[in-house]
């Protein structure tokens, strides 16, 4: 069966190739039909032959594709991510929401709170993963304690700067590196390295050298950001609860659990946890996680 994947790039087209490597049975087409006339035009021109369209977000307002999707009458999953459930919820509080979609859909997300968000709009969703990663283990001992976060390029309020900015001043000894912004419109402390845009390899070079990753975000979906810093080892303290992490949604709490995971981190002689790598290896394998996502499809599939 020839299943149809839209939406926006990041992490759909990763699906696509995953789901047609380890699945015979059906074919899968990723199309991106956010930002491309030619794959908008590809679409329309493949949904009639196909018998499953994924969306890769949840659609809460008037989409052309899936306008066509509900005329052919084909079956519809929406892999809600995080930006996209806040749109939904800000439109059902106002009243503008577009609720045919949604009505037509199967729902999957990969975080618990996304599917408590979407309790008052959707009647029945799933937790479906889909983010993988390869199993990496970091056995090196770290030189110093520091810290390390992403913060995207003008939304450094959103990814949590004046919590860091906070802690940064209370532990003025430790390096709190972020990746992602310059940092030239903020006063930051000197203690604070702004990074700016760095490769992936870079990254994942600096995340085996700090012990400590903060994702302190406004909003969030399942990131793999976090996974990935579980991955090597690292202490994680995240605004939102998950296995193997420390939750913290202010600046309060966020010293507090700097301060203890440093003792932690020290009492274990300055070198990774292997427990936390040892969650990532058995939670997010990509056998494990395509195959689970294969028979979840197939049960919408196999539906009359």
């Amino acid at each position: 069966m020839l299943v149809l994947i839209n939406g926006l790039p990041l992490f759909a087209k990763q699906l696509a190739k995953d789901l047609g490597d380890t699945d015979p049975n059906n074919k899968f087409v990723f199309l991106d039909t956010y930002y491309s006339k030619w794959d908008k035009l590809k679409f329309l021109l493949l949904l009639p032959f196909a018998g499953l369209v994924i969306s890769f977000n949840g659609v809460s307002d008037n989409s052309g594709s899936l306008n066509w999707v509900l005329r052919f009458n084909k079956k519809l999953i929406m892999q809600w991510q995080g930006t996209d459930v806040s749109l939904a919820v800000e439109r059902y509080n106002t009243g503008t929401i577009e609720n045919k979609y949604i009505n037509h859909a199967h729902h999957f997300t990969d975080a618990s709170w996304l599917k408590e968000e979407l309790g008052r709009i959707v009647e029945s969703i799933k937790i479906v993963p889909f983010k993988h990663l390869n199993f990496i283990e970091n056995n090196r001992k770290y030189r110093d304690i520091s810290v390390m976060t992403y913060m995207g390029q003008g939304r450094e309020v959103f990814y949590g700067f004046e919590e860091l900015a906070t802690a940064a001043k209370h532990f003025p000894s430790i390096i709190f590196h972020v990746v992602g912004s310059d940092g030239k419109d903020f006063n930051a402390p000197e203690n604070v390295i702004f990074h700016g845009w760095i490769s992936q390899q870079e990254v994942t070079d600096l995340m085996k050298e700090t012990p400590v990753f903060i994702r302190l975000t406004k909003h969030d979906g399942n990131s793999l950001s976090v996974v990935e810093a579980l991955g090597n080892g690292c202490e994680v303290i995240w605004s939102y609860p998950s296995e193997r992490t420390y939750l913290a949604t202010s600046s309060q709490e966020l010293i507090v659990k700097l301060d203890y995971v440093f003792t932690e981190i020290e009492k274990r002689g300055l070198i990774p946890n292997s427990l936390n790598f040892e969650y990532v290896s058995e939670n997010f394998k990509k056998e494990v996680v395509i195959q689970n996502y294969i028979k979840e499809i197939n049960y919408i599939i196999d539906e009359n």
